[in-house]
């Protein structure tokens, strides 16, 4: 399976610097991550994110009867409540004859869809295309995109048009080689959105998610953790991220050549802490775009390639390592390769 086309919708930028936030350390936490600019998206997620499956199908020469299949993660609250959006953009694209897969697994969405769209791919027809999309929008009436962790939630989408190997491209294209995930289920509660659900359904108007609590001290206080507690939750986070990562190397089944790292932009010292690890020089991942982008949860890895191809820090000839920690607690890495041929 080969990536035929990518493209992306973010609206409006902001700056970390004129936000008003009433826990100001928070905002200084940030700033010393390295965030200084995240996207809004005024419009819905089913508008945002079909703005980019438009424009990556645009670049081709394909229609809506050429698609064969929409895979669709998300992370953030959805328009509604069980609403599938995978048919949202299959709708907006006028699709009436498609497969669907709806994803609703945070951050790892941006790896557990490659996994799918390539068994589907298995049946994919000559000729027949099929759509990723990944998509975040954080609804600020549910929660504080300033007050997960170390990170600053962004708005935005990402959508890659794949095909079979025998489809024709001029030039290098990019190809996916494997994928996995784990999870350790003792930790889903870690990043859950407490108000909208079933246990509490309702957002009333005096509530203030800013207010809520945040990062490690929201975990303490789920997991009864003290602070030895909370150091090893911390190195089992970053040791699953290493061994999954390693075992999906192990699955392409040679040495990985000039390997470049695409990580979730949960904050530079995670980024750079991974590349010591795994002895990839930090310049050689996609540092650089955090303070550009914030962390949009399972879209940070799409963009992230899209952007690195486009500005040719990927060359022909790379192998590409993708990573993400998201809720679940789950784990997942992908590797692709950007041949020559």
């Amino acid at each position: 399976m080969k990536i035929v086309s990518i493209d992306c919708q973010l609206t409006k930028a902001e700056r970390l610097q004129n936000v008003d936030h009433p826990n100001k350390m928070q905002i200084k936490t940030l700033e010393r991550s390295g965030y200084d600019q995240y996207w809004i998206e005024p419009n819905g997620v089913r508008e945002m994110a079909a703005s980019a499956a438009k424009k990556a199908i645009s670049k081709l020469n394909i229609h809506t009867k050429d698609i064969d299949f929409i895979i669709a993660g998300q992370s953030g609250v959805p328009d509604y409540i069980g609403i599938d959006l995978a048919c949202q953009v299959g709708a907006e694209l006028n699709c009436k004859s498609v497969r669907t897969m709806n994803l609703v697994e945070g951050c790892a969405s941006g790896i557990s869809a490659w996994m799918h769209a390539s068994s589907f791919a298995k049946s994919l027809p000559v000729n027949k295309v099929g759509l990723i999309v990944l998509s975040q929008r954080i609804s600020d009436s549910h929660q504080d995109r300033f007050g997960l962790m170390n990170a600053i939630l962004s708005d935005g989408a990402a959508v890659a048009v794949v095909a079979g190997d025998s489809w024709s491209l001029d030039g290098p294209s990019l190809r996916y080689l494997a994928a996995e995930d784990i999870s350790d289920c003792r930790y889903v509660d870690m990043m859950r959105v407490e108000h909208g659900g079933g246990k509490q359904p309702y957002v009333s108007e005096t509530l203030d998610p800013r207010k809520d609590k945040l990062g490690r001290e929201r975990i303490m206080d789920i997991y009864r953790f003290d602070a030895d507690a909370l150091t090893e939750f911390l190195k089992l986070r970053s040791d699953n991220n290493i061994d999954i990562i390693r075992r999906v190397i192990s699955e392409v089944g040679r040495e990985l050549n000039r390997p470049f790292l695409i990580q979730t932009l949960e904050g530079k010292q995670s980024i750079k802490s991974l590349c010591n690890e795994l002895g990839i020089p930090t310049d050689r991942s996609n540092l650089d775009l955090l303070p550009k982008l914030g962390h949009i949860g399972c879209v940070d890895l799409l963009i992230s390639l899209k952007i690195l191809v486009e500005e040719d820090k990927i060359k022909p000839g790379d192998d590409i390592v993708m990573s993400t920690i998201s809720t679940g607690l789950k784990w997942g890495a992908a590797v692709f390769e950007y041949d020559e041929s």
